[in-house]
């Protein structure tokens, strides 16, 4: 008979209010993106000089929204893989859960590491080709502002 760890209530609950506040924060940023276009836009255009360096200013700004989730949650995977790793268990101990999980150990536990710690590095390098392309889309800007 397999051990099973027994879920989290107060984790739920605060996966619960994190995922919505999440998709508030979400929507709110839509929100305002569609709000603040034409002034955003006027400010970016009002000065040609510096139109070039203000695009880049947003796509920065949009780089490292879309980015540090990214990298963060790479992170997470790894380290969460790394534990899983070490005591040959899935999911490690005092890991707590949001339902109640089946304690799966040896080499099946084994592998769950390494697949997480393989889709942590798919997201490291997702982060990193999208970095090149929002480094590629600045530099088009700024070679055609003249």
């Amino acid at each position: 008979m397999s051990k099973v760890r027994k879920a989290d209530p107060v984790l739920r609950r605060r996966m619960v209010l994190f995922v919505a506040s999440a998709a508030v924060v979400g929507a709110l940023l839509i929100s305002l993106l569609e709000r603040y276009r034409d002034p955003l836009r006027y400010w970016i255009l009002a000065d040609p000089e510096l139109s070039a360096q203000r695009l880049n200013i947003i796509i920065i700004l949009l780089a490292v929204l879309f980015l540090a989730p990214l990298i963060g949650f790479a992170a997470y995977l790894w380290s969460l893989g790394g534990r899983i790793l070490r005591a040959r268990e899935f999911p490690p101990p005092g890991l707590r859960v949001i339902r109640d999980t089946r304690v799966v150990t040896g080499e099946a536990a084994v592998s769950r590491g390494h697949w997480l710690r393989l889709l942590a590095v798919g997201c490291v390098t997702a982060g990193f080709a999208l970095g090149v392309l929002f480094w590629r889309l600045a530099s088009s800007f700024g070679q055609h502002a003249v």
